[in-house]
């Protein structure tokens, strides 16, 4: 262990001087070709452990090439030794599951990934691995460990468009203070600045088309539209497609986006100044913005109690026609056309980067009733954006 620990720190101190992981995907190779998987293991969570710290991002890319590297590698031993790595991230440091399921079912048989189903990994990360095998002509179910899985997400998973209003949170609430309000969404994993001093992870610069897709603003908007027709609520919904893709960090890092909204020309991040008081009186100041990490489930809930419970001065759709709006509107967030199954659109929308954002903009009314999402595409091409607000 002492070894071990020594070694560790050793190729630790080496990666912010380096600009790639190279002596640490070495050395775990010579530890996997002489069998000592518990020098990896120890590696990769000494690696996880600094992965979150924007000052050295050399941490996270290492720890990304360690896991490839064992992902890699065949048997079941193997699959298990990489999913142990994946259960050391810390929630939201690394949540590119599509890679992660796409590097650890390649030329792998069905039977070596029954660790992935019992370990502690997200079940955003089995639902890929289900597919992966299903698309490569597999039956997961043939699996003891995938099928007792499956059949446990059967009974107590809920299809989205069958949540109920009890799972519905309460919309973000604002309390009249200067600072930004709190949102009642999401872990607490707003995308707050580096520490000072670090460099600010800006997004790529890159041209930006707004597209008008086949079913239009109104797809996007239906959760809110009762907020617009029956109370005194408007709606943004808007898509924007980006020449480039932005850069992967964008997918898992909510920083990103909130450096890249204010570039875009949002209504409701457009107004970016109101009065503040302060010592020498009032004065102009920058809005602020909050940009969160979300998953589908949890902005479907969203977009369920908007349209069910309704604004200000209206009583909302109810469960069903609220159901069948957010359904339309996460439909729509997440570019399938309209006749598009629950099933198809599921399947889209787990493939999608979510985030919630939350703005001091004058542009929401800041009472009761505001809502912001965002949707970003796998290629991170494609930015679907819906804000609404309400007041009485």
């Amino acid at each position: 262990m002492a070894n071990h620990s020594n070694r560790i720190r050793t190729l630790l101190a080496q990666l912010p001087r380096r600009t790639d992981a190279g002596p640490v995907v070495e050395a775990a190779g010579e530890a996997l070709a002489s069998g000592d998987t518990a020098f990896v293991g120890e590696l990769g969570a000494a690696l996880a452990a600094r992965c979150g710290d924007p000052r050295t991002p050399g941490y996270l890319d290492a720890f990304r090439r360690l896991f490839d590297l064992v992902a890699a590698g065949p048997g079941p031993e193997r699959a298990s030794l990489a999913v142990e790595l994946l259960a050391a991230i810390p929630p939201g440091d690394w949540q590119d599951v599509r890679h992660q399921a796409s590097a650890l079912s390649a030329g792998r048989p069905a039977e070596e990934l029954a660790a992935a189903f019992t370990g502690p990994v997200p079940d955003r990360l089995r639902r890929c691995l289900v597919r992966e095998l299903k698309l490569r002509g597999d039956d997961p179910e043939e699996v003891a460990e995938i099928a007792a899985w499956a059949a446990h997400q059967r009974r107590t998973h809920r299809p989205l468009h069958l949540a109920g209003a009890a799972d519905d949170p309460v919309l973000p609430r604002y309390g009249g203070g200067d600072g930004l309000p709190e949102v009642a969404f999401g872990p607490d994993s707003g995308s707050l600045p580096p520490p000072p001093g670090a460099p600010v992870p800006l997004p790529p610069v890159t041209e930006t088309t707004e597209t008008i897709e086949e079913d239009g603003a109104a797809a996007l908007g239906s959760a809110t539209a009762n907020w617009s027709a029956d109370s005194n609520g408007r709606t943004e919904a808007r898509v924007f497609r980006f020449r480039s893709p932005l850069d992967p960090a964008a997918a898992t890092d909510p920083y990103v986006l909130r450096t890249l909204l204010p570039g875009l020309p949002l209504h409701c991040l457009g107004d970016a100044r109101r009065p503040a008081r302060n010592r020498r009186g009032t004065a102009p100041r920058t809005a602020g913005l909050a940009v969160r990490a979300a998953d589908a489930g949890q902005v479907w809930s969203l977009l369920h109690a908007a349209a069910a419970h309704g604004g200000a001065y209206n009583s909302g759709l109810g469960d069903a026609h609220g159901r069948l709006a957010a359904w339309r509107s996460l439909a729509a967030l997440a570019g399938c056309p309209g006749i598009a199954s629950t099933a198809e659109v599921e399947s889209a929308a787990d493939e999608y980067a979510w985030f919630t954002f939350a703005s001091d903009s004058t542009w929401f009314d800041q009472v009761a009733w505001d809502l912001g999402v965002l949707a970003l595409s796998p290629d991170r091409c494609r930015l679907a954006v819906l804000a609404a607000t309400d007041t009485d």
